[in-house]
């Protein structure tokens, strides 16, 4: 009887172990940052939401992306109740706290942006030093940016709302991404495009999908997604992802 309870009890739990393995994996996709990861109709959409969907397709992991606001994805990872959640640039204290893949999914420049009339011209980092910088909550800027405590930074709660503060004088200066900015100046901020202008960028962003350090499995699912994030790299699709986006 004992032998019989044992071999159920194995068989109970390789059974149980299957059908964890099928459960999809928990990914957060920043639900507000067109063009590269918005909700529509409830379902995240974009550049980066197609990388990675192709990303996890090819290393054969069953995922479900689920549109979040950013500050809360970031949060429910780092607690472990999520995978992962993207779009991040890593700094020193990200580095600590997620784990990430070998390669960035894609980059961007991080310009500055003044008002139209503003006299400045080729701003550099270290211009911003004693000057009220726009940001956008819970968004990282690069360590260059994020170890610079002379930058007085005023915190938005998005980049349309970052954009429209420069505008009404809240700072002299704004920081946002290019593909971001144009997307924008497309849409919802057309009226803003003859009062701002770029005046000068950051160290080029590369953006990451930050991994969770408690979720279960993190460690296997990373080495499969880089080797997968490879593969794709070397045959073009990810190249064809983000021309498709441009």
């Amino acid at each position: 009887m004992q032998f019989r309870g044992w071999c159920f009890a194995v068989l109970w739990a390789l059974a149980f172990n299957a059908a964890a393995q099928t459960q999809p994996l928990l990914i957060g996709a920043e639900d507000d940052w067109a063009p590269f990861s918005r909700a529509e109709n409830g379902q995240p959409v974009g550049m980066a939401v197609d990388i990675v969907r192709a990303i996890f397709g090819q290393a054969n992991i069953p995922v479900k992306l689920v549109p979040l606001p950013y500050a809360r994805c970031m949060l429910e990872t780092k607690a472990g109740k999520l995978g992962g959640c993207f779009d991040t640039l890593p700094d020193a204290q990200m580095q600590r706290d997620y784990l990430f893949h070998a390669k960035p999914l894609f980059s961007d420049p991080l310009l500055i942006i003044t008002r139209a009339d503003s006299k400045d011209s080729a701003v550099k980092i270290q211009d911003l030093q004693g000057k009220r910088v726009l940001i956008t909550h819970g968004y990282s800027y690069g360590d260059e940016f994020e170890s610079n405590f002379l930058i007085q930074r005023v915190q938005s709660t998005s980049d349309l709302s970052n954009l429209r503060m420069l505008v009404a004088g809240r700072a002299e200066y704004s920081i946002v991404y290019r593909r971001i900015l144009d997307h924008q100046l497309r849409g919802k901020a057309r009226d803003l495009a003859s009062q701002i202008k770029p005046e000068g960028q950051l160290p080029n962003a590369q953006l990451y999908l930050s991994f969770s350090r408690s979720y279960p499995g993190i460690p296997d699912v990373i080495e499969r997604f880089n080797e997968a994030h490879n593969r794709l790299l070397r045959d073009g699709t990810i190249a064809a992802i983000s021309k498709k986006w441009e």
